[in-house]
C-alpha cells in the first residue's frame, strides 16, 4: 500500500473526511496540500466613533486611497500556508459574487451559503482546499462598550483612544467533499496616534480620507488584519 493510500485510510478511519472539525490535521495537510485563498471581506474599512451614549455613536465607511484588503491579506496568508508545507494555487474570483454570505451590513457570516459556488469555482483546478477569510462580528473588544465591531476598520472611543481593529473568521473547506476541516476566529487591535482621528470621521455615511492620511491608515489596517488572520490561521492548524 502506498504512503498516500495509508494516509487516506487513516483519515477515513478517524472520520476526518466526513465530519466538520475545528482544526486541520497534519494528515490533511499531507494528503490534501494544494490550497487556494479566498478573501470575502468588505472592500471599504469601517470607521466608528463609539460614544458614551450609544444613540450618539456613528458608523461610517472609509473611501481610503490605495486600500485593498485582498492585497493586504493574500500574500501574507500564502506565506503562512507555505510555511506549513502547503502549495498555494492562484484562484481568480470576485468577492462580490459571494456577498450572500452576509445577510446585512452588520451580520455574521453564514459560510454554508457560499460553499457550493466556491467549490464549483475551484473544481477542476487541482485545488484540494479553500482557505476562506470572512469578516466576523464581535462585541467591542477594544473599548468594551455594548456595541459590536464588525470586520475591520478604525474605531475611536469617546474619552478613549483610536485604534485600527480587525475581526475575522478563517475557514478551511475541502473542495472534494465540502467538509469544513478547520475554522477559527481572530481578533486584533492596533493603537493609533491621537492625530489619526479627525472630526470629519464621525459620520454615518461615506468618509473621504485625505491622501496625506492614507499611508498611515493603510499600514495600520494591514497590521491589524494580518495579526487577526495569523491568530485564526494558527488556531485552524494552518500556521506556526
Amino acid at each position: 500500500m502506498t504512503r498516500r493510500a495509508l494516509l487516506l485510510l487513516s483519515l477515513l478511519l478517524a472520520g476526518c473526511l466526513n465530519f466538520d472539525q475545528p482544526r486541520v490535521t497534519p494528515e490533511h495537510r499531507q494528503l490534501k496540500n494544494r490550497a487556494a485563498i479566498v478573501v470575502l471581506l468588505d472592500a471599504a474599512p469601517r470607521v466608528a466613533r463609539i460614544a458614551l451614549q450609544p444613540t450618539k455613536s456613528t458608523h461610517g465607511t472609509a473611501a481610503l486611497p490605495g486600500w485593498d484588503p485582498v492585497a493586504a491579506i493574500t500574500p501574507y496568508l500564502a506565506g503562512r500556508l507555505r510555511g506549513m508545507g502547503l502549495t498555494v494555487v492562484p484562484l481568480d474570483y470576485q468577492a462580490d459574487d459571494y456577498a450572500a454570505v452576509y445577510a446585512s451590513s452588520q451580520a455574521y457570516p453564514n459560510p454554508s451559503l457560499v460553499h457550493a459556488p466556491l467549490r464549483a469555482l475551484a473544481a477542476g483546478k487541482d485545488i484540494d482546499m479553500l482557505v476562506i477569510v470572512y469578516r466576523q462580528a464581535e462585541r467591542d473588544f477594544v473599548g468594551e462598550s455594548i456595541e459590536n465591531l464588525v470586520g475591520y476598520g478604525v474605531v475611536q472611543h469617546e474619552g478613549g483612544g483610536t485604534h485600527a481593529y480587525a475581526s475575522v473568521k478563517l475557514e478551511a473547506l475541502d473542495v472534494d467533499n465540502g467538509s469544513v476541516i478547520g475554522f477559527a476566529d481572530g481578533l486584533s487591535q492596533t493603537p493609533l496616534t491621537a492625530d489619526a482621528w479627525r472630526d470629519g470621521y464621525a459620520s454615518d455615511g461615506a468618509i473621504d480620507i485625505d491622501a496625506s492620511a492614507a499611508p498611515v491608515l493603510n499600514a495600520n489596517l494591514t497590521t491589524a488584519l494580518q495579526a487577526a488572520v495569523l491568530t485564526a490561521a494558527q488556531e485552524t492548524g494552518l500556521s506556526h
